[in-house]
């Protein structure tokens, strides 16, 4: 009997490499003394080798595993520069998605004391996409070969649209916000980005992004990865606070010989390091968990903020390592705290 793999791979299903993806290995043989059987699999993308797998048997016919961690390793090189420049200049950017393929091979010990290694051949048609689902959405989700990006394009009223902001209460966002919009086609997977208030063609029900609120106070505009893998804005309340670490160290520095000794001091400073104190503001208690678990959560480590008209590199971190979304002795509305630091020094 061949050996197939079904399961969360092939049949035009694209999954999120930041969640489990789950292959199902069948069809395995085993010569009846062999005392010690193992099932490798290979996860080739571009000709390489990107993720490696194995397990013993115990001359079971079928075998699972779990390869989102070769997956991740594929999308490791992507750079979002592109992405971020084209959300910069209200213009679209293009992302493929990434085929991959994989290789089986069975390994036994034969009784008369030889290692055998098998190949079972190469399986193409695996595709993933950068992004992942939580943990309520995976429950959710019937079963495993649903768990694709098409998948959430029948679930999602807006047809593919990657954007995670809360659709029952306004938010903040930026005066020229943008919006990541996902095309989630079997053929391709295209990032649009409009500004706020538009409809894209795609979508016949509401305005896209949500009702942009101003007051008074400055805030900031932020672009930052969101769980599905795509470039989302959000707006950030500008504490009164601004801090430049300035490390300067002394050194001692022997002058040139002479018939008298000495020694002066000289200091060598480093590039200082902007950082400032932000919050969401006040907002719905809806809206406080968003920030708290999208924005700051998650295994996603990249944010731009827009500083001068341009937006770079920062780093964001919680003021708090537990945040406090609503204290029903308290009555006041929730807001979210968090620290922004620039990735550049100078």
């Amino acid at each position: 009997m061949a050996v197939t793999i079904s399961g969360m791979f092939g049949n035009g299903h694209t999954y999120f490499a930041n969640s489990p993806v789950v292959i199902d290995i069948s069809g395995l043989e085993w010569p009846a003394a062999s005392p010690f059987n193992v099932v490798r699999v290979e996860v080739i993308y571009g000709g390489k080798v990107v993720g490696e797998f194995k397990n013993e048997t115990n001359r079971q016919s079928s075998m699972s595993f779990d390869i989102s961690s070769a997956l991740r390793a594929i999308w490791s090189d992507y750079d979002f520069g592109e992405e971020v420049a084209a959300a910069n200049g209200y213009s679209s950017a293009s992302r493929p998605y990434r085929d991959y393929s994989l290789k089986v091979y069975t390994q036994y010990l034969a009784s008369d004391g030889y290692y055998t290694e098998t190949s079972s051949g190469t399986f193409s048609g695996g595709r993933c996409a950068i992004g992942g689902l939580t943990e309520w959405e995976r429950s959710t989700v019937g079963t495993k070969e649903d768990a694709d990006v098409s998948y959430r394009e029948g679930e999602n009223r807006r047809f593919g649209d990657a954007s995670t902001k809360p659709t029952d209460s306004p938010e903040r966002v930026g005066s020229t916000s943008i919006t990541s919009w996902v095309d989630v086609s079997s053929t391709g997977h295209t990032a649009h980005y409009y500004s706020a208030n538009t409809r894209p063609e795609a979508d016949g029900t509401s305005a896209h992004a949500p009702l942009v609120l101003r007051d008074s106070q400055e805030y900031v505009d932020f672009l930052f990865l969101n769980r599905r893998g795509a470039v989302e804005t959000c707006s950030g309340l500008t504490a009164e606070a601004m801090n430049i670490d300035v490390d300067v160290k002394q050194y001692a520095r022997v002058e040139r010989p002479s018939f008298i000794p000495s020694r002066s001091l000289m200091a060598i400073g480093q590039d200082g390091r902007r950082s400032w104190q932000m919050s969401s503001g006040y907002v719905t208690r809806e809206w406080a968990e968003w920030w708290a678990m999208e924005f700051l959560g998650g295994k996603r480590k990249q944010w731009w903020m827009k500083f001068r008209g341009s937006y770079v590199p920062v780093i964001v971190t919680p003021s708090k390592k537990s945040i406090t979304i609503y204290d029903r002795a308290k009555q006041n509305m929730p807001h979210v705290d968090f620290t922004v630091t620039l990735a550049l020094e100078g």
